[in-house]
């Protein structure tokens, strides 16, 4: 299992004072959905808490938070790629707050 919290400003600021910091962390999938959201940093938030999360459940070393991403299938529910494939036997509740966004992972295989 995984958790990870994050503070929601604190991803702001990374990516208002570090230019390359969305690029180097976010897939281009990512980046575009949650620039198309009404409060990104929210979602940009809770994307990474969940890499981190993904990270902590698999333990997988060699794995960096490029390699992890976020998708929604059609009912909307997330789930975690890993190298650009699909990452089966993980579970992932993602939330978010005004202030604060918080993601589980649980590996069940």
């Amino acid at each position: 299992m995984g958790l990870d919290i994050v503070e929601i400003a604190r991803v702001k600021k990374a990516a208002l004072s570090t230019p390359r910091f969305l690029k180097r962390v976010f897939s281009r999938a990512e980046i575009r959905y949650c620039m198309g959201k009404k409060s990104p940093w929210q979602h940009f938030a809770v994307r990474f808490a969940a890499k981190e999360a993904i990270f902590k459940a698999l333990g997988m070393a060699g794995v960096t938070l490029p390699d992890i991403s976020v998708a929604r299938d059609a009912t909307g529910r997330p789930s975690a790629i890993v190298s650009g494939k699909p990452a089966p036997g993980i579970a992932l509740s993602l939330t978010h707050s005004e202030h604060y966004a918080a993601a589980v992972a649980v590996r069940w295989k």
